[in-house]
């Protein structure tokens, strides 16, 4: 079927026709890669939002230890003085034979006080201590159960709690105090959430290019609105606590390189789970000879 137009012009519409679908095909399909290129586009926005969203709590966080080092350095001195006295004469006080029972349970509870004020200030402190790691040899084992031993020495340690501590890591190089500091840290706020019978595991592993702590508990979980707040400097939801523990395991982690998140899902025990992340360092120098070196 064939049709005049005035410019002299044949247009077979049976071949317009025929063409249509082809057309309609390649129409799609160039909607179709217009769409996935605009969902690629969207996605690479969503990640470089989250990115930077995440770098922007990290200034805040940074701003917030800088702030907390500096107070804390300018304090430390004028409190730790006088405490030290307050400490020593109550010690001296206790060991006098004249005093009654009830003397020395107050002279007591001042030692106790001025030592969990000394720990305080310590963990103030460490926040603005050079960041500067003693990079050793570290054996995972041995690191866990060390960590370990200090927080079930620490008081109020629940009724027959029960920690299981396991690494299979192979040696690496990191901080031993601060890592030490960190298992105790977490291990001893998973011991906090929970009453007699507490439940902790934890765990050091290598994960690819990373070693992975990853601390456990069978207590109530974290609720998702404090999931972001718990690591802040001062944050605590314990009548005694006082929100450093966690935000020096968040430094820590930091100067290793890593980070420190706590699970939107609940641990194999039912609790909470916290991963402690950061880059895997071969065992170099050898045990026994540390070396200074600055976070990358």
């Amino acid at each position: 079927m064939t049709r005049q137009l005035g410019l002299d012009t044949d247009i077979d519409l049976d071949e317009v026709v025929r063409s249509v679908p082809a057309i309609l095909q390649n129409l799609h399909k160039s909607y179709e890669e217009l769409q996935a290129r605009a969902e690629r586009v969207e996605h690479e926005l969503r990640l470089a939002n989250e990115e930077r969203d995440e770098m922007i709590e990290r200034l805040h966080a940074a701003d917030k230890l800088a702030a907390l080092g500096t107070m804390a350095a300018g304090i430390a001195h004028e409190i730790r003085n006088p405490l030290n006295a307050v400490k020593g004469f109550a010690s001296l006080l206790q060991r006098r034979g004249d005093l009654d029972d009830e003397a020395t349970r107050w002279c007591r509870l001042i030692v106790d006080g001025s030592n969990e004020a000394d720990i305080i200030i310590e963990n103030m402190l460490s926040f603005g201590s050079p960041q500067r790691m003693q990079l050793e040899t570290i054996d995972g084992q041995e690191l866990l159960e060390a960590g370990v031993r200090l927080a079930l020495a620490d008081e109020g340690v629940p009724a027959g709690a029960a920690v299981e501590a396991r690494s299979d890591a192979p040696p690496f190089a990191a901080d031993r105090i601060k890592l030490r500091q960190t298992v105790r840290n977490l291990v001893a706020n998973a011991l906090d959430a929970q009453g007699a019978g507490a439940r902790v595991e934890v765990t050091l592993s290598l994960d690819g290019d990373a070693i992975v702590l990853n601390c456990s508990d069978a207590g109530p979980g974290v609720p998702p609105a404090d999931r972001h707040r718990i690591f802040d400097p001062f944050y605590t939801d314990h009548a005694d606590g006082t929100g450093l523990g966690l935000a020096l395991v968040d430094a820590i982690a930091r100067l290793h390189g890593g980070t420190v998140r706590v699970s939107s899902q609940p641990s194999g025990l039912g609790g909470a789970e916290f991963l402690f992340r950061f880059p895997y360092q071969p065992a170099n120098p050898p045990a026994g000879e540390p070396k200074t070196q600055r976070p990358s």
